[in-house]
């Protein structure tokens, strides 16, 4: 399998954090991959197998046309049973190789926090990187301090896969990611609780083609 160029623009689309009702999503995603390629991931974790597949495959529906890719969170047997593109991994979860063995043509991505668990990562096959928090954002205070960018550079040349960089994320500072080694950004408020989702689209597409 040929696998495909990564877009450079990563939208989360919920959290236990930040729970929002799931029938915005499918509008989110036509609106989102209209504008710009990226990928999408769905992390809907509060909802049962068979709600999750079924959204699955909407979503994928109205992505068909676009150069965008589908993820699931975690859920591989999901992204395997819809023909979703791949899926992603916290930090402290099933190994990679494992999954390798089992679907060897999934496109597989995993959080990571450290200059180590990116490397581990890397190592068992993963296709690319989310690393942060790089700036502070509400939803992972209580994790602590977010990285910065010297960390996600020290991560970002170290390895040779993309690395995206996620934690309080806008069309402002995302320059400043790439200039420090990231390959794209990833987000999940943003998409959400902006009032103008299109020239938040536009401003990101500017910088990212850059």
């Amino acid at each position: 399998m040929v696998k495909r160029t990564l877009p450079r623009l990563y939208m989360v689309s919920n959290s236990p954090e930040r729970p929002y009702p799931a029938q915005e999503l499918p509008a989110l995603v036509r609106q989102l991959t209209a504008q710009l390629p990226a990928i999408v991931q769905i992390r809907e974790k509060h909802l049962d197998a068979k709600t999750l597949y079924e959204m699955t495959l909407l979503v994928k529906s109205l992505m068909h046309d676009s150069n965008s890719l589908l993820f699931l969170n975690e859920r591989f047997d999901i992204t395997l049973a819809t023909g979703a593109d791949g899926t992603h991994f916290p930090e402290n979860s099933t190994p990679l190789g494992k999954v390798h063995a089992a679907a060897p043509d999934m496109l597989l991505g995993k959080s990571t926090h450290s200059l180590q668990s990116a490397l581990s990562a890397e190592a068992e096959g993963a296709d690319y990187l989310i690393f942060g928090p790089v700036f502070d954002t509400p939803l992972k205070k209580r994790y602590g301090s977010p990285m910065g960018l010297e960390k996600l550079e020290k991560v970002s040349r170290n390895v040779s896969i993309p690395v995206y960089a996620i934690g309080g994320i806008t069309p402002a500072n995302t320059r400043q990611c790439l200039d420090h080694g990231a390959y794209g950004i990833a987000a999940l408020s943003i998409f959400h609780i902006s009032e103008n989702l299109s020239v938040t689209l536009e401003n990101f597409k500017n910088v990212l083609d850059q």
